[in-house]
Parts: structure tokens; C-alpha cells; sequence
């Protein structure tokens, strides 16, 4: 049970570590420890997103018994960040990502030492595609694997998507990886703005989010930068060469938003049709955040969950 007020991780009975990467990178994460448990679930939040934002889903894990490990991804959260302005989200390649998850899964000996309990990945957008390749190319031993509104392929809106990986490489190789497109900037009033906002009908979940970001500003994180748009659509044709050669063969449940406007549902179909073993379990009046969605909605995927983690 989370507690009443805005929980902090030690007050839903988690401890918070950095480990330093290769190149110097302090990585934040996070380990909570049920009494008894019965399963581990590593937890990969999406861009912009810090630990958190989901404690909720994870005391709702711990609950059920789960010892769970979540992280702030480089550059997100409380984890470094490459550019001066915390605000612009960047990474050079997202397999940077991966890379730093294989070492504090290596740290905590959260998959080599778990002593026989089931092993699974839960992955919201950007920890959905990270999730998914994670399988195949970090720690195989990981048995299912929960996609939520996963970033199987990105929308571009009224620009055509054909042209945007073209243009994202070429404003890279002028040299403006840090720089934000058109009309995209940092963290500021309009994002704590519920009013239209495309990521949840749940209003108080929404200012719960931006009341931790109030409590601790430097978790702010604004739009992605041509940087990060560019190694997002590389990683993407990763995770598509990936999928098209059978290299996940574990079982796959994947939630698609019904109000989704920022990752692509048709490619989160074009998945599951791809994969030997996947479920698409379509959530209609859900917008992006399903775990920051309303208590019907959440239901709706408790009950998958549930059913397919056993």
C-alpha cells in the first residue's frame, strides 16, 4: 500500500543507489524488497520519467510479492545528464542504455542470484522498446515481458515519417544533436498544464507527478532533442531487425493506448503479429501513461498482469 501524502522510495520501502558507468555516468536506481517474495520484475520507466513517478505500480508489485529494481535512465531523473541544460533530453545512442543496465544488473545480481524466481520485465514507452531489446541483447534470462504502450515506432504528427529519421541524421551531422526541433523546449508551465495534456485523464495522478518534480526540480525533463531523435528512430530499426529474426521468444503482453498520440499503435500490432508468442490487449479512452491512467483503467491491467505473470 503507498502511503498517504507524495511517498518517497524509502517510504514505500526501497533503497536508492548510483553506480558510475565506463565513462563516468552515475546511473540512479532503485531496489525494493517484499518480505517473501515470490518473483523479481525489473521496472524500465519512459522518457522523462524517474523512479518516482511509479512507485504506485510498484507498491502495487510489492503487494503481490515482487522484489523489484527500477532506474533513472542516463540523462533522466537524477541520473547524469551529457548536456548543460538538465532540460534537454539527450542520449547519443540509446544503446548507452543498454549498456548501463547489463552493469547494474551485474552490480545488484538481480538476475544471477535471484534463486529461482520468475524473472520479468514490466517496460512503459521507452522502457517498452528498451524492455523489448533488453531480451535479446542483455539478459536473456528474463522470462515475460509486460509492454506498455511501447515505442515500437514513433508519431511525427502532420510530418511525414518517411522524412524524419532523414532529417534528425542531418541536423546531427551539422552539429546540432543538443538543440531541440522547431516549436520543442524545456520543462515549463505548459507542461504541468493538465488541461490537453496527451499522457492521462487522471488529474490527480497528473499533478502527482509534476508535486515530485515541484519537491526536487533537477528530476524536470523537457522535449527530446535531435540527438535523442535520432538514436530513438536507429534503435528502433534495432528492435524491428530484432523482432523480424526471432529473437524474443519469450512470451509478450502488450497494452495499446485507444487515445494514443505520441508512440505508434499500428506498429505495436505489426509486433505482435511478428512474435511467436505476444497478446495486444487494447485499453479504448486510455491515453500514453496507462499506469498514470484512471483506477478503470488500471484495473483493466492489473487483470492482465496478473493472469499472464501468474
Amino acid at each position: 500500500m503507498i502511503p498517504d501524502g507524495l511517498p518517497t522510495i524509502e517510504s514505500v520501502g526501497g533503497t536508492a543507489s548510483f553506480t558510475t558507468m565506463a565513462d563516468g555516468t552515475r546511473v540512479r536506481h532503485a531496489r525494493f524488497r517484499p518480505d517473501r517474495p515470490v518473483a523479481r520484475t525489473l521496472m524500465l520507466p519512459g522518457f522523462t520519467e524517474f523512479i518516482e513517478k511509479h512507485l504506485e505500480t510498484i507498491s502495487e508489485l510489492l503487494d503481490r510479492q515482487h522484489e523489484v529494481l527500477c532506474l533513472d535512465w542516463r540523462g533522466q531523473g537524477l541520473s547524469d545528464r551529457a548536456l548543460a541544460d538538465r532540460h534537454r533530453g539527450y542520449v547519443a545512442s540509446m544503446d548507452l542504455f543498454l549498456s548501463d543496465l547489463r552493469e547494474i544488473l551485474e552490480v545488484t545480481g538481480f538476475s544471477k542470484d535471484r534463486g529461482g524466481l520468475p524473472y520479468s520485465v514490466i517496460g512503459h514507452s521507452m522502457g517498452g522498446h528498451l524492455a523489448f531489446r533488453a531480451a535479446a541483447e542483455v539478459d536473456p534470462a528474463i522470462e515475460r515481458l509486460v509492454l506498455i504502450a511501447p515505442m515500437i515506432d514513433i508519431e511525427t504528427g502532420a510530418f511525414p515519417r518517411t522524412l524524419s529519421p532523414f532529417l534528425a541524421r542531418l541536423a546531427v551531422a551539422l552539429g546540432l544533436s543538443g538543440a531541440y526541433p522547431p516549436g520543442a523546449g524545456g520543462y515549463g508551465k505548459s507542461s504541468a498544464t493538465f488541461e490537453g495534456n496527451t499522457l492521462t485523464r487522471d488529474e490527480a495522478r497528473f499533478r502527482r507527478t509534476h508535486a515530485f518534480i515541484e519537491r526536487a526540480p533537477e528530476l524536470a525533463l523537457g522535449n527530446p532533442t535531435f540527438g535523442w531523435i535520432n538514436a530513438a528512430f536507429k534503435s528502433i530499426d534495432q528492435l524491428l531487425a530484432l523482432s523480424r529474426n526471432g529473437k524474443v521468444r519469450q512470451p509478450v503482453l502488450i497494452f495499446r493506448a485507444g487515445e494514443e498520440r505520441i508512440v505508434s499503435n499500428k506498429a505495436q500490432g505489426d509486433l505482435r503479429d511478428a512474435l511467436s508468442d505476444a497478446r495486444l490487449v487494447d485499453i479504448p479512452g486510455a491515453k500514453h501513461e496507462i499506469l498514470n491512467e484512471t483506477d478503470a483503467v488500471r484495473a483493466v491491467f492489473w487483470r492482465e498482469v496478473d493472469a499472464f505473470l501468474g
